[in-house]
């Protein structure tokens, strides 16, 4: 930690990427929480900056003993000078200041930051391993950041029309242009490919195919058809095969001898075709001179993948190709998007780059792949550029002409080379797929696709941004409704708060079963856009933990149900609709009980585990009668409530009205793990040993795990707490041994490492279902929990399950001594 006159505070986190993030912790000894500034050389502040205070900090209260700690919390985003060469924080409380050195830069590169603050990490991260990432994250297209301005760009293009027809035809080129193909074997590909050429190719445009040795003869007998028939096609016949790069050498030869300015287009077999895709695909190079290589959207070209990248992909929704770029065409006039290299399959080589540069390496690249990587790389080393053209879209059939281990082989040796010539390629790479600037090129197609289709239904879901049992159910919950055939439009906090996000956003994701697409930092009036053009089927709401504006929501969801008629489910995670102390932990750290408002009225002003929206500091005090009110309205509006237990459904009845008709009680099911009996503990171990499962914090009972360590410690008992997870405060004792995280896969097999005798959920709340205990009940071990919430109400259908009654550290230890077979000696004297 870090004193500064009155402040306290820390750096946890510093990143640079395309902009500045800060984590840390800050307050006031007298005042409380603090603002943070950052501020620049010469102690100007940030021209642009985001700040989210009041972040929830328990262990720097815990640590200081501080309830003005409890929030000190901070994310501080802001954008970076060029020439800037120094950084500080400006904390203030009242009329009080400080102003701490955050960084200083040893050079004008990205990466030459170094922190200087006396406290915090000892080195800045940085978002992207490269100079060229910054220009990959500011690379996305403008204009399609929002889901408004994505279906704005469909609004005058009726669902049912393919694409206006200007673009489907394509602005005509100002010159001709020269398409080389390669053929060999990939017979099944060859006549749907000739057909899309001669479709969707003007006949002043040379189309040159390379018969490189074929041993199937009927193949070369149709190349020689073809160039009979069509006065536009010039067949290059090679008695011998040499490989894919020497017939591609070859066929630019003749180009260049046919059409010796004109623009080369490299085209493979096994690709599909769109009408306009020729005019698409070499524009940008007409248009600006410095342009390399242009690259289309596919389903299969690594970085220039869709739905996803950069893996291969089926069709999405099983659409042809036409479909498919219709609804990239309708995007207009889109700006290419830089990329680090272009992708082979169908790629436009600009012939004044052919001019500077060269061709191909035949000598290095031998029968092929790395050849198009290298030359665009060469290209930039030029002061070119290579882009992907974010209106077309190419299907690649993969069809391929290597066997799979020679062509497993000739890409082991192109890498090689391509390393060793280009050692930041690699990282380039990565940085691109991070930065991902055409992901919102693919959410929107992705939407046309969909909204033009009219299927499938879409579920809406709101929840929480959090981690836990809520986020395995949700899950499971998205996979059964994907085999259901329905897609689910996921609402929930921001996970990445940026600059230039708009208030109270809220992270947007459309998930489909083959793809999911992210429209981050946008607002309920992006979410009103999404949600008039797709085909809602039902509205879920998980959570509303987190979110800035809950009324606003269910004022949203209001007029779904009411206007158009949409189903509404609420699922019952947590009690956050009860109070905001959505686990009823009080401000004394126990379970409330659910008192009458007046009691909570009380209790508000002074109880840290007030759950407001991330990065919202605490104003006023939180009127529960009112909150009471407003979920009251919003369960009257529900068509069902899911509940996961009797105990759960019980405690809502304090405060609400649930009518039975519309109450499921169904527990869950743990489909994310299998659970088989443990062997006993062999040989026997004298220390008896007991399992604190899952993340253990003041509503989990650490507390109360802390007193039983003391209470062994005192009593110099032969018991061990061996803790699978994570706890927010620290025990040092010899009577806690902390294991870390766990996946739930392998805790069966580390409690058996660890010889648990048994396993102890310490929970103070009363837990709506409890995951961690499907996890463990089945093992065999004897399994406790208080008296509280779900856990007893299915331990007392289990023969190792036992319940502790009252709630404290005696009668846990107490119940777990008798379990295990162990005494409890004496105390000491004094």
């Amino acid at each position: 930690m870090m004193t500064h006159e009155s402040f306290q505070y820390f750096i946890d986190r510093i990143e640079v990427g395309g902009e500045l993030r800060v984590d840390g912790w800050a307050f006031h000894d007298r005042l409380g929480a603090c603002g943070v500034e950052v501020l620049t050389d010469g102690g100007v502040r940030a021209p642009d900056m985001r700040l989210q205070g009041g972040l929830a900090r328990r262990d720097v209260a815990l640590a200081f003993r501080v309830p003005a700690a409890e929030r000190s919390g901070f994310l501080v985003i802001a954008a970076l000078s060029p020439g800037g060469v120094a950084v500080f924080l400006r904390l203030t409380a009242g009329g009080e200041q400080a102003v701490v050195p955050l960084m200083v830069r040893e050079d004008l590169v990205l990466r030459s930051w170094r922190p200087v603050c006396e406290r915090g990490p000892e080195a800045v991260e940085y978002r992207f391993l490269t100079e060229r990432g910054l220009r990959y994250a500011s690379a996305a297209p403008p204009g399609l950041a929002r889901a408004r301005e994505v279906l704005a760009r469909f609004a005058g293009v009726p669902p049912d029309q393919p694409a206006p027809p200007a673009i489907s035809v394509g602005a005509s080129l100002a010159a001709p242009v020269s398409i080389v193909i390669p053929v060999y074997g990939g017979k099944s590909f060859l006549a749907s490919l000739v057909n899309g050429l001669l479709e969707t190719v003007e006949p002043r445009h040379r189309i040159i195919l390379v018969d490189d040795g074929n041993p199937d003869r009927s193949v070369t007998a149709f190349l020689v058809a073809l160039a009979a028939a069509a006065d536009q096609v010039t067949v290059v016949h090679k008695p011998v095969n040499e490989g894919y790069l020497k017939a591609v050498a070859d066929g630019v030869e003749v180009a260049n001898r046919l059409n010796p300015d004109g623009h080369v287009v490299l085209l493979n077999t096994d690709v599909e075709l769109p009408p306009g895709w020729l005019e698409r695909l070499v524009g940008p190079i007409e248009r600006t001179p410095w342009v390399a290589s242009t690259t289309p959207l596919t389903n299969a070209g690594t970085i220039c993948g869709f739905p996803t990248m950069p893996e291969d992909n089926p069709p999405f929704l099983d659409a042809p190709v036409a479909e498919i770029d219709a609804a990239f065409a309708t995007l207009g006039d889109l700006p290419p998007v830089e990329l680090p290299t272009g992708v082979g399959f169908c790629m436009a080589l600009n012939r004044r780059a052919l001019r500077a540069i060269g061709f191909f390496d035949l000598d290095a690249f031998g029968r092929g792949y790395g050849e198009e990587v290298d030359w665009c790389r060469r290209a930039l080393r030029h002061g070119f550029t290579n882009v992907a053209v974010p209106n077309l879209y190419v299907h690649h059939k993969h069809g391929g002409s290597f066997p799979s281990e020679e062509k497993q082989r000739l890409i082991q040796r192109s890498g090689d080379i391509i390393r060793q010539r280009y050692p930041e390629f690699d990282a380039e790479v990565q940085d691109f797929i991070r930065a991902d600037p055409m992901r919102p090129v693919r959410a929107a197609a992705g939407v046309r696709m969909l909204v033009r289709r009219g299927r499938p239904g879409v579920v809406l879901m709101f929840d929480h941004a959090g981690q836990g049992g809520t986020t395995t159910f949700r899950a499971a919950e998205i996979a059964r409704l994907h085999g259901a055939g329905q897609a689910v439009l996921l609402v929930r906090p921001t996970l990445r708060p940026s600059l230039g996000m708009p208030e109270k956003a809220v992270d947007i994701e459309l998930l489909h079963r083959d793809a999911a697409f992210r429209f981050p930092a946008n607002d309920l009036g992006d979410l009103a856009a999404l949600a008039g053009a797709l085909p809602l089927t039902e509205v879920v709401v998980s959570s509303l933990v987190g979110h800035a504006d809950p009324a606003g929501i269910m004022a949203f969801v209001r007029a779904l149900r009411t206007g158009r008629g949409v189903p509404l489910r609420l699922l019952h995670h947590d009690y956050f609709p009860i109070c905001p102390s959505l686990n009823l932990i009080d401000a004394e750290d126990r379970f409330c009980g659910v008192p009458s408002p007046e009691r909570c009225r009380t209790c508000a002003p002074a109880n840290p585990h007030m759950r407001r929206p991330e990065g919202q500091a605490d104003e006023g005090t939180v009127d529960v009668a009112e909150h009471r009110r407003l979920w009251q309205g919003f369960f009257d509006l529900a068509d069902r409530h899911a509940v996961f237990s009797r105990s759960s459904l019980a405690i809502l009845r304090r405060a609400f009205v649930l009518p039975d008709a519309r109450v499921r009680v169904v527990p869950h099911l743990a489909d994310h793990v299998t659970v088989t009996p443990l062997p006993s503990p062999s040989p026997p171990d004298p220390v008896a040993r007991v399992a604190i499962v899952g993340g253990i914090n003041v509503a989990k009972g650490s507390c109360l795990l802390a007193a039983m360590v003391d209470l062994a410690e005192q009593h110099r008992l032969l018991l061990v707490f061996e803790l699978f997870g994570n706890l927010d405060r620290p025990i040092h004792s010899f009577h806690l041994h902390d294991n870390g995280p766990y996946e739930p896969d392998q805790l069966a097999g580390r409690l058996a490492e660890r010889g648990c005798h048994a396993v102890f959920l310490p929970s103070i709340w009363p837990e709506t279902h409890c995951y961690v205990l499907d996890e463990v009940v089945g093992l065999g071990l004897p399994v406790g929990a208080f008296d509280l919430g779900a856990p007893p109400e299915r331990l007392r259908h289990w023969s190792n399950g036992f319940i502790v009654s009252p709630i404290t550290p005696e009668a846990a230890l107490t119940a777990l001594l008798r379990v295990i077979g162990l005494r409890v000696p004496a105390a000491p004297r004094s």
